[in-house]
């Protein structure tokens, strides 16, 4: 396993104006070992992502296609940002050795997000053409967020929990980070990130007990002079004190693209998901009743949805399953009098899909995704968090509690360096190792966290074949891991091992439309082996299937059936991360 080895957690304290915490912020990093891995993971990202690094004259072509128009685009997003935040997004590039203009990349993933929305909006189906896939392949969603609070939490205090799913496995996960800023103006705030990122937009917590934590969604209405992410946080961080207040500052500016907000109030007790994008700004309150709110990767609200895009019915699955499995998590807390911050984490590690109790899984529709990069409880009340600070997925730990105050120098500290501890102390803060016994690390899920970084990085089918033998060996009833290795054998030309592969994992799998794929992909495996038998077994076990999100897969397979000989020369267009191929 080739995983960079995790530095230890990082934490550094800025005071100022914008500019001043930013030019801090990036004099602090710039000392700091794996800032510079960050900043250049941003810079080749969007490449990476959508072509690869393969050396091909086509692979060097799309690169640089790519690159010219990621290169348009951040900079009109770049130039649309309030001005105090982009000089603090200059100076902390500056200050951290690199060319201020790399500033422009914070907006990667509101470029990612907006490519996918546009796709959606001129081509029928982003899996339609190969641009379109490509597009949903390079921002494809798994974030996991559950605010709870009253009865569904052991003291009755607001705790807000997320998993940030990225791709970024290697990079993001390698270099924990907890950044806390004193504005000369507004509300002090703090936020966790990863050396090198000065990002206040993926988990972020202030002095008034506002938490927020942000989410992918992909909708047609994108407008790229709108607001960045990294603003409307860093606003929402320094301004916001109430629920109210969140939605209106949301509401001020449109947003360049799509995103979920998940936003809890310690003082008021509840929690809210925002939803955005170009065109409004709507709330989803908790269910009647209820003392908590998740939110993953789909919208909510009815008029949201009108312009949502989903590639397939997996999309659409990936993120219903997550949150139809918090929803048992939270019950059985609630009748087991609430979670504590551990039994949340314990949540966020979990490895179930709610329709198959009995099956654990590595990949696919559930909490712990194998690009699982930073998992995090919140606790307002007691001005700490409960992190997890290992390689992906991070949710499996180890975890460290971290306790702050507001008030402290500038600088930062990094855990286990030498008078370590009384210099936290002496800044303000505490830092302990947490075990959490219902949590295990196993080799499966670092197995599994290696081939999504491959996948998101090389390409290499060779290498990402071998990580997901390895995750099989570790765990060889999980049907999710055969299918993955279906999509990635015939991707080499191994059909015999493809269509192996497909057999063990239908003995396993019950949910309907994952054993759909299988029964596809099995049948496509089993023509490019010349074995049209199995193949038409197969197609006869799809139809039974019958409806539901399983006629699409239906649907492909007669496609097929009139054309078989193009599966014995065609690769799938495979992502593990969403776990879906066309």
């Amino acid at each position: 396993m080739t995983t960079t080895p995790v530095l230890p957690l990082w934490i550094a304290r800025l005071s100022g104006d914008q500019p001043t915490m930013g030019r801090q912020h990036g004099e602090l990093a710039g000392q700091a070992e794996g800032t510079e891995r960050m900043l250049g993971y941003y810079r080749q990202m969007p490449e990476r992502m959508l072509v690869g690094a393969g050396r091909s004259a086509g692979a060097r072509v799309g690169r640089a296609v790519v690159g010219a128009a990621k290169e348009l685009m951040l900079a009109r997003l770049h130039a649309a940002r309030p001005a105090e935040l982009r000089a603090r997004s200059e100076a902390f590039m500056a200050a951290a050795g690199t060319d201020p203009r790399q500033a422009r990349y914070v907006g990667v993933m509101d470029v990612f997000q907006s490519v996918v929305g546009l796709a959606g909006r001129y081509v029928v189906g982003p899996f339609a053409r190969r641009a379109s896939a490509l597009a949903t392949a390079a921002a494809a969603p798994a974030c996991s967020t559950i605010m709870a609070w009253g009865e569904a939490t052991a003291d009755g205090e607001v705790r807000h929990a997320r998993n940030f799913d990225f791709p970024g496995v290697g990079v993001w996960d390698a270099a924990p980070a907890l950044i806390l800023c004193a504005p000369d103006r507004g509300l002090r705030y703090g936020f966790v990130a990863s050396r090198g990122a000065d990002v206040p937009a993926v988990t972020v917590f202030n002095e008034a007990g506002i938490s927020i934590t942000s989410h992918t969604r992909f909708h047609r209405e994108v407008a790229l002079g709108g607001a960045a992410v990294i603003d409307l946080v860093h606003e929402l961080g320094r301004r916001a004190t109430s629920l109210d207040e969140a939605r209106a500052i949301a509401a001020e500016r449109p947003s360049a693209t799509s995103w979920g907000l998940a936003v809890s109030s310690a003082r008021e007790r509840r929690a809210v998901c925002l939803e955005l994008h170009a065109g409004a700004v709507r709330v989803v309150e908790p269910a009647a009743g209820a003392a908590w709110v998740s939110c993953a990767n789909r919208y909510r609200d009815a008029r949201m949805q009108d312009g949502e895009i989903a590639s397939s019915a997996a999309w659409a699955l990936h993120t219903d399953a997550r949150e139809r499995r918090l929803r048992a998590l939270m019950a059985e807390a609630i009748a087991g009098g609430g979670a504590s911050s551990e039994a949340l984490m314990a949540m966020l590690a979990d490895r179930v899909d709610a329709a198959a109790p009995g099956v654990v899984r590595h990949l696919g529709g559930i909490l712990a995704s194998a690009c699982t990069v930073h998992s995090v409880v919140v606790e307002p009340a007691t001005r700490s968090l409960l992190l997890g600070v290992g390689a992906a997925p991070a949710s499996e730990g180890p975890f460290v509690r971290v306790g702050w105050s507001w008030d402290g120098p500038v600088g930062a500290w990094e855990l286990g360096a030498p008078g370590g501890e009384a210099a936290l102390a002496a800044a303000g803060l505490t830092v302990a190792d947490v075990a959490i016994p219902a949590i295990t690390r196993g080799a499966a899920g670092r197995w599994a966290a290696e081939a999504v970084r491959i996948e998101q990085t090389t390409r290499d089918a060779d290498a990402t074949s071998r990580a997901l033998e390895q995750a099989i060996t570790a765990a060889p009833a999980d049907p999710s891991l055969r299918l993955g290795a279906v999509w990635i054998a015939l991707r080499r030309g191994d059909a015999a091992r493809a269509v192996a592969h497909a057999r063990v994992g239908l003995n396993h799998e019950s949910l309907p439309y994952r054993r759909g794929q299988l029964l596809l992909w099995g049948a496509r495996a089993a023509l490019a082996a010349r074995d049209e038998a199995t193949a038409a077994a197969w197609w006869r076990e799809l139809d039974a299937l019958g409806d539901g999100d399983v006629a699409e897969l239906i649907a492909r397979s007669r496609a097929d059936r009139r054309e078989p000989a193009r599966w014995r020369r065609r690769k799938p267009d495979a992502n593990l991360f969403m776990h879906d191929a066309a």
